[in-house]
């Protein structure tokens, strides 16, 4: 039987600053598990109703400092929850699902093969 702990999954915290967003993230891949932080720049303009939505600029570090490639987060809302895509060289590279709560968005997420 497949442990479902082995799923290649993850969860991002993204919380509204200034410019953008900040990211606490985590994700587990064959069973292995890394968390890290992030900083989103904001590269679109802000929706003053739905104000996590946009395109961002986007650069994460796991716990030991090492940084990502920059990536770009498209960020949409649909009925009742935001999709959201991340991308390197425009090409999909993980694909998520969340919702705000508390001034936060929650979003859990996946790679894309």
């Amino acid at each position: 039987m497949n442990d479902p702990i082995n799923t290649n999954l993850g969860c991002v915290v993204y919380t509204e600053m200034a410019n953008g967003i900040t990211a606490e993230w985590m994700y587990t891949k064959n069973g292995e598990a890394t968390y890290g932080s992030g900083i989103g720049i904001r590269l679109t303009e802000v929706n003053k109703k739905r104000r996590f939505e946009g395109t961002f600029e986007i650069t994460y570090l796991d716990a030991s400092g090492t940084e990502s490639p920059k990536l770009q987060l498209i960020i949409s809302y649909e009925t009742g929850f935001y999709k959201v895509r991340w991308m390197n060289n425009e090409k999909i590279t993980e694909v998520g699902a969340g919702f705000e709560r508390d001034q936060k968005l929650l979003v859990s997420y996946t790679e894309v093969n």
